[in-house]
Formats: structure tokens, sequence, C-alpha cells
């Protein structure tokens, strides 16, 4: 879809999409850094649920990135940075 699209504005799609799957990818690494135990402390979805979803959205970003499930997992890896990232980040192993 992204490649029919001419010029800068194909760019400019392809930009976003490499930064979505970016901020995905980093969203993954840093909700496996904290002990599996942090999750629980804070009262959060377990570590394997973040670990899927940032995962997922990754997927879902370098596949179709402007469709429903691109704009779900938008939502679900800013709750991530927006909320469980700050309550479990502190803790270390």
């Amino acid at each position: 879809m992204i490649d029919a699209l001419p010029g800068t504005w194909g760019l400019i799609q392809l930009a976003v999409q490499a930064a979505l799957v970016v901020w995905a990818l980093v969203g993954l690494v840093l909700a496996v850094l904290p002990p599996a135990s942090a999750y629980s402390i804070e009262g959060k979805w377990p570590k394997p649920a973040w670990i899927g979803i940032c995962a997922g959205a990754a997927l879902f970003f370098a596949i179709r990135p402007f469709g429903i499930l691109g704009i779900v997992a938008m939502v679900a890896v800013g709750v991530f940075f927006a909320d469980v990232r700050p309550a479990v980040g502190g803790r270390r192993r």
C-alpha cells in the first residue's frame, strides 16, 4: 500500500511507519527489563502480557500501521509508556 503512493507523501508515511515500529520495539525492550514481580507489585498486567502487546504492536505497525489494529496498537503502546513503564521502570532485578 505505501509503496504505491507517489513521491513525498509515500516517503512521509514510510518514515512514520518506521518510527512506529521502532517505538514498539523500544517498548518491547523496556518491558523485558524489569522483573516480573514489579508488574504484580504495582498491580499491572503480567510481564508476558506487556511483552506480547509490544511485540504484537510492532508487527501491526510493520504490516499496516494506519488500519484499525494499528490505532489500537498505538493506544496500547501509549498506555505502556504512560502508565506501566513509569510504575515498574525503577525496579531492578
